[in-house]
């Protein structure tokens, strides 16, 4: 008789198997009474120990699922210093430093995501699992080009020590500007359609003003907007101190309307952000140029009046109104024909309580404004905040 048949007569066979069964499930139950899920580190998705200034796929710390102690140790993050003071120094000068992460536990530390606040970056850790007496690097630098005051930058590192699961890390100081835009906002207010006004802007080099050796380094590299209506030159200051002057120009080109644009200007020292705003009036213009109609309580109507005024010499006629809104109505009637309209929202009765938003279309035969837009706002019934 074969040999394993004379086993399974025996009872050797079934034995054997029951042996086997018993192993495996101690081997089990270990594994579930340990802080490790079965076959690795996190029940999560892996981590590309990539830094990153967003969250990670797993939690803030990218290390969700991982116990701190277990049967090998405890793990102990320690930062000799979690702040950097750098000091002061000047913008577009990049501020850079390595914070050094050492494990003073008994177990491995992991290091899981690491994030940062706005204008700061960091590298990977050198180490992502740090065994018991080992250092990790975490390399970060701060973008401070725009900055001008005190700055402070943040990182946030996880880890696996049960006594810090997030460890925030700072770069503070202060930035001294390198080059100084006088005025930074440039405000041409109401301005004539067709008319070319022009604003000067002053540079100061900051820098050569404390070294005269560097006066005759400062230059203006490059100059540029997103509106081709917009004309920027530069020129030597005419006073002899160092920087340059910028001339600030509406072309006549500009169309009806509000314009907002910044100037990018490059320099020899650092970037400056100069902002260009203000509103192009056309021949036609509504006073006012917006309705509120307050608070107006449940089922009681009202009435808002405007003016349409032609300052041009050429008469233009009102061709039509609308309203985006059929809880309001408008109407227009001839003041002095050609050059006056007198137009009248009316807000109906029966409106519904809430929240009132929207606006008039008004319809010309002037081909530079054929259309002109009145907003309305207001709210109906009693306020809820």
């Amino acid at each position: 008789m074969p040999f394993y048949l004379r086993l399974i007569r025996n009872g050797a066979f079934k034995t054997i198997a029951a042996v086997l069964i018993a192993l495996a499930t101690v081997s089990l139950a270990a594994a579930q009474s340990s802080d490790l899920p079965v076959g690795g580190l996190s029940s999560g998705p892996a981590s590309s120990g990539t830094a990153s200034s967003g969250a990670s796929a797993s939690g803030p710390s990218g290390l969700q699922g991982i116990g701190g102690a277990t049967a090998s140790g405890t793990p102990k993050a320690e930062i000799k210093d979690k702040v950097y003071d750098f000091g002061t120094v000047l913008n577009a000068v990049p501020v850079t430093h390595v914070f050094r992460i050492h494990n003073a536990g008994t177990g491995t530390l992991l290091i899981g995501g690491v994030q940062t606040s706005c204008g700061c970056t960091a590298a990977k850790p050198t180490k992502s699992e740090v065994a018991p007496g080992e250092d990790s690097d975490i390399a970060v630098s701060f973008d401070t080009r725009f900055d001008n005051g005190p700055a402070t930058r943040t990182i946030t590192v996880g880890t696996n020590d049960p006594a810090a699961k997030e460890i925030t890390l700072s770069l503070k100081g202060d930035v001294k500007v390198q080059v100084e835009a006088a005025p930074a906002q440039v405000a041409f207010g109401d301005v004539k359609q067709g008319s070319n006004p022009s604003r000067q802007v002053v540079l100061n080099d900051l820098v050569a003003a404390q070294d005269a050796k560097a006066a005759h380094n400062f230059q203006v590299k490059s100059i540029s907007q997103a509106s081709t209506d917009i004309s920027v030159t530069a020129a030597p200051r005419t006073d002899g101190k160092p920087g340059a002057i910028l001339t600030v120009a509406l072309l006549k080109t500009m169309p009806v309307g509000a314009f907002d644009d910044t100037v990018k200007v490059e320099t020899s020292r650092a970037p400056v952000d100069i902002t260009v705003f203000g509103t192009v009036q056309g021949n036609l213009t509504v006073k006012p140029a917006q309705i509120s109609f307050g608070v107006v309580p449940h089922h009681q109507g009202t009435l808002r009046i405007v003016r349409l005024v032609n300052v041009g010499t050429r008469p233009v006629k009102v061709t039509g109104i609308t309203s985006s809104s059929s809880n309001v109505s408008a109407t227009v009637e001839p003041v002095a024909a050609g050059k006056e309209y007198k137009i009248t929202l009316s807000l109906r009765a029966d409106a519904p309580d809430g929240a009132l938003r929207g606006q008039v279309a008004i319809t010309t035969d002037d081909p530079e404004q054929q259309t002109l837009n009145l907003p309305f706002y207001g709210i109906i019934g009693s306020f809820r905040g």
